[in-house]
């Protein structure tokens, strides 16, 4: 509704950014006490998804064996027509049917968490820990559900995955895509089972698209779409926590994180990771201007497309949430994905893996814990508040 706002107050969307805010807000606020602006109702998740439509496709080579993959055709969600794919394994031999976990990589999530994702360490089977934490989890009686937001046909078209704009609302709006995929899975392939948990977990970019999927997308309560995540374990972030913060360049804060302990990181994403992640999922280079700028230019919807949004500052869930950052990362996602998770007044935990790199579910003893929370953790509250 903020950018319908500024759509009649400035002209168009894309001119909203060199709005005068003080003009903005004073002509908002006519509009809205003399009913010229009607509040349409929101869903209490604040979005809402869009559809997709499964279909089976062959697996890739490589990766955990004996999986079934599907295309998914995503459709009303910001950004237009999307296609994505995923690769289920079932639960085999005599495990049990304990739930289903879904994997998400970092970036746009465009590569299948099982296909060395995140570099190798040879103390895994192969060097590949990703594979190995799909495969360990499977193994204890979990369907395990790998997303790819890449189309199978013609990847070139997707270029960041899930992040592959233009959207007015960047990536809070783009991230409908993750939160439509995972609804799918949960309707049309678990007829909507509410028997047995749905958990996630995902690095980086992967952590971003999920946390907006509980927060902004209602995944994280009963009440929304479905399905009601369990438990996630979103990991080296949410590096969009505070995207507003990580467009300030050299103004942006510097705070003093918990994962390396006491060290201090900027929240700034810098040009790079701006032009790769961010940029793309808007109309134009917005975060890279604002960072050029010094901060002295931002962009006022930025804090509104966060995580930890405007709209959501304090984020209680009903979803369990376990956070993992490594001691070696020294990137913007620890101090941003800080942001949110230390903002949240629901269950949490987190840990700081030694030894481990923003890549974190390519590093051995990261995996371990990642098994061992997902087998663990995801489990339903026979107890539910």
């Amino acid at each position: 509704m903020l950018r319908e706002i500024a759509a009649v107050v400035c002209g168009t969307r894309v001119s909203f950014k060199r709005c005068n805010l003080r003009n903005y807000v004073a002509q908002a606020f006519l509009f809205l006490i003399s009913g010229l602006i009607i509040m349409a109702a929101m869903p209490a998740s604040g979005e809402e998804i869009g559809r997709a439509t499964l279909s089976a496709i062959d697996c890739p080579t490589g990766g955990l064996a004996n999986g079934t993959c599907y295309e998914a055709a995503i459709s009303n969600c910001p950004g237009g027509q999307f296609a994505a794919s995923i690769k289920v394994n079932e639960p085999s031999g005599e495990a049990s049917d304990k739930g289903t976990v879904f994997f998400t990589t970092g970036g746009g999530g465009n590569t299948y968490y099982d296909q060395v994702a995140f570099g190798t360490d040879p103390r895994c089977p192969g060097s590949d820990c990703g594979l190995m934490i799909v495969e360990k989890v499977n193994a204890a009686g979990f369907r395990t559900v790998q997303t790819n937001f890449s189309d199978p046909d013609d990847p070139d078209s997707e270029p960041v995955g899930w992040l592959t704009g233009p959207a007015t609302d960047g990536p809070r709006a783009l991230a409908c895509r993750y939160a439509t995929l995972v609804n799918a899975v949960w309707t049309q392939l678990l007829q909507g089972d509410t028997q047995r948990p749905v958990c996630a977990t995902g690095n980086s970019g992967g952590s971003s698209a999920i946390t907006y999927a509980i927060t902004q997308y209602g995944m994280g309560n009963r009440g929304g779409p479905g399905p009601m995540l369990t438990m996630v374990e979103p990991t080296s972030g949410p590096p969009m926590g505070r995207i507003d913060h990580g467009c300030m360049g050299s103004a942006a804060p510097a705070p003093v994180v918990t994962c390396p302990q006491g060290a201090t990181i900027s929240e700034n994403y810098g040009t790079v990771i701006a032009g790769k992640f961010i940029d793309p999922a808007y109309p134009e280079d917005y975060c890279t201007q604002d960072i050029l700028s010094e901060g002295r230019d931002t962009y006022p919807l930025f804090h509104h497309d966060s995580v930890l949004s405007d709209d959501f500052p304090s984020p209680n869930y009903e979803t369990v949430v376990k956070a993992l950052f490594g001691s070696q990362d020294l990137t913007q996602a620890v101090p941003l994905g800080l942001e949110w998770y230390n903002a949240v007044t629901s269950s949490k935990t987190q840990a700081c893996i030694a030894g481990a790199t923003h890549q974190l579910p390519g590093d051995y003893d990261a995996a371990v814990v990642i098994i061992s929370d997902l087998t663990g953790l995801c489990k339903l509250d026979r107890n539910p508040r």
